[in-house]
């Protein structure tokens, strides 16, 4: 064994002594850096290693807000995710990132299932159709005994002009979305009053009153936008 002090007849500055087998409390590097007494140090600006494990409610709020399942999975990846934050930071779990993106994504897809709902909706009500009893009045007052009408049940307009006052077309037609129904009473004279009125089965939908000469009173009816 080679003794650590220097043998006689060497000088004492040629002799290294040898290496400490006890290194200092911050050790060599490691990983991650100096290694410390009690393991390796963290990083300035690293997030520290969490012990709870990974939250099974953030995974369960990304994984239902990919499925989607025509908004209900969306739903589900609301609540998890709702659920999730708070756990994450009362049990110092992981997976805060996971729920933040379940959130989201089951956002815009909750808002995408309502979209779609309301676009078949409405595609629906325009492919139905409904037998209906249709009537077009024009009515003249404060001395308009003629006007020009202008009318339509739906497809192919029509006209009649000069007509006698009070006016009046009827018709049973089916009719769809798509069909407008509508009457225009133009007054081309200085003074009088022309007005307008729709009847459908029964019930007046839409009346319209244009006082004064050359003015037109008009009356639109859709069964869609009448709802």
């Amino acid at each position: 064994m080679t003794p650590w002090f220097a043998p006689l007849g060497v000088p004492m500055s040629e002799h290294h002594p040898p290496p400490d087998r006890h290194p200092g409390p911050t050790g060599p590097a490691g990983p991650m850096g100096p290694v410390g007494p009690y393991g390796p140090d963290v990083p300035p600006g690293a997030e520290e290693p969490r012990s709870g494990g990974v939250s099974a409610f953030a995974v369960a709020s990304l994984i239902f807000s990919i499925l989607w399942l025509c908004g209900v999975g969306s739903v589900l990846a609301i609540a998890f995710g709702l659920l999730a934050l708070p756990r994450i930071r009362r049990k110092a779990q992981s997976g805060r990132g996971l729920a933040l993106a379940g959130l989201v994504l089951g956002v815009l897809g909750l808002l995408a299932a309502v979209g779609i709902t309301l676009v078949a909706g409405v595609a629906d009500q325009t492919r139905r159709t409904e037998n209906a009893d249709i009537v077009l009045d024009a009515q003249g007052a404060d001395g308009l005994a003629k006007a020009d009408v202008t009318y339509s049940f739906g497809d192919v307009t029509a006209y009649s002009t000069h007509a006698r006052l009070p006016w009046r077309k009827r018709e049973r037609r089916d009719v769809s979305g798509l069909d407008l129904i509508r009457v225009d009473v133009r007054n081309d004279t200085a003074s009088g009053t022309a007005a307008c009125r729709i009847t459908v089965n029964g019930r007046v939908v839409k009346t319209a009153t244009a006082p004064g000469g050359h003015t037109t009173a008009s009356c639109i009816y859709n069964p869609i936008l009448a709802h």
